[in-house]
């Protein structure tokens, strides 16, 4: 009878332990909710939010309890769908309550076995290398462990990034500049932080930042040679330079720009006219006309040469005159100058003159011509201060 009795103790005990770890099929739900039925995706967030206590309690009876800290860090910004779960559907556990008032229990290993599918709301949560994808079903809100799976890093191809090239550069040359002098553009000493140079483009621009020539150096050392050109006279230049690396990369324009400020060149010489009025101490006026031509001698100092006459127009004394005048001037600044020379008066009686004149520059086309506003004296050598003596001004076009 007493072995009877075990005998029956030990399988009632055996039924029990079975029946608490075996697979459990549901086929309806909402009759344990864990929370009120959900509608929306913000009703899922409140309800995890003022749950996480419970949740906390049924992590750590389904034997994840480090899983709760995560959890919570990462739900306010998980993604969250709504799907339908299918009959046949398996569930890792389920935590769920038996009465609204009731401690937090888990069901492990759940199989929906509902005649049709449910609404429910999946997202996942990532720890220590693991996803772990929850669903919770919209009638009940019982959280659930649907699977997990390894977290697979999607590879990002390293993107390598071509740093831009450094331009430095030195002209060689003096530090005045005049049309015509050599200037040797020199980059040798730039640099390209991850690669190689290619190539240089070097430009000489005027002064209204357009090219006058250009050169592309495809070889080290990277020197460029170019001339400052005299026609058409720029007061202003500037050499640029930038350097393209073997990925196409070029340097900052700005790195590689000097200005070179020009002295104006002194001039050719030319052909010049004279036309003016002149006044003679013993009264007597007359328009004048004369031609010639001009010779540089030395820096700002030139020769003139010129012939014509002086034609009086009132007054009784001096008739009129043919002239030829031998000058020298020089230019004070680029506009100013000043002159002195001598003269043949070839008239009623002839006579040699000293002359002295000085003018202003009021017009200029660069290259081409100039016109001077200019005064002038002549007096005859023996009688420097005399009737004879003249003032005149007039206008000098110089070409």
């Amino acid at each position: 009878m007493k072995k009877k009795l075990l005998s029956l103790v030990v399988c009632a005990t055996m039924a029990l332990a079975t029946s608490a770890f075996a697979a459990v099929t549901l086929t309806r739900l909402g009759e344990h909710p864990f929370s009120p039925a959900m509608t929306s995706e913000a009703g899922l967030r409140t309800m995890v939010k003022e749950h996480r206590a419970d949740i906390q309690t049924g992590l750590a009876t389904a034997g994840y309890p480090e899983l709760y800290a995560d959890f919570m860090a990462q739900f306010p910004t998980a993604k969250i769908e709504f799907i339908k779960v299918a009959p046949g559907e398996r569930f890792g556990w389920m935590l769920f309550r038996k009465k609204p008032a009731s401690p937090v229990a888990v069901v492990k290993d759940v199989t929906w076995g509902g005649a049709a599918a449910f609404d429910a709301f999946s997202f996942s949560i990532d720890k220590g290398g693991l996803r772990y994808e929850f669903i919770v079903p919209a009638i009940c809100g019982n959280l659930s462990l649907k699977k997990i799976s390894k977290v697979t890093e999607s590879v990002v191809p390293a993107v390598s990034i071509n740093r831009d090239p450094v331009c430095k550069m030195t002209l060689l040359s003096n530090t005045v500049f005049k049309c015509g002098q050599v200037i040797v553009a020199d980059v040798s000493r730039s640099t390209d932080p991850d690669g190689s140079i290619a190539q240089v483009v070097f430009k000489l621009l005027d002064a209204s930042n357009q090219v006058v020539a250009q050169k592309i150096d495809t070889e080290a050392p990277f020197i460029q040679e170019f001339t400052i050109p005299c026609e058409p006279y720029s007061s202003q230049y500037s050499v640029n330079a930038v350097v393209i690396d073997n990925q196409g990369a070029q340097s900052n324009p700005a790195d590689c720009n000097q200005t070179l400020t020009v002295a104006q060149a002194q001039r050719k010489g030319g052909p010049v006219v004279d036309v003016g009025l002149a006044h003679q101490f013993d009264p007597a006026s007359y328009v004048f006309a004369r031609v010639g031509y001009e010779v540089p001698l030395v820096e700002n100092l030139y020769a003139m040469g010129l012939v014509g006459g002086f034609a009086r127009i009132d007054g009784h004394d001096g008739g009129s005159a043919f002239t030829a005048d031998a000058l020298l001037n020089y230019y004070i600044t680029e506009k100013m100058f000043v002159g002195a020379g001598v003269g043949l008066w070839a008239g009623e009686d002839d006579k040699i003159d000293l002359i002295v004149n000085a003018g202003y520059l009021i017009y200029e086309i660069p290259g081409k011509m100039k016109t001077s506003l200019f005064v002038e004296g002549r007096s005859a050598t023996d009688d420097l201060i005399g009737e004879d003596s003249r003032l005149g001004a007039g206008l000098r076009f110089q070409f």
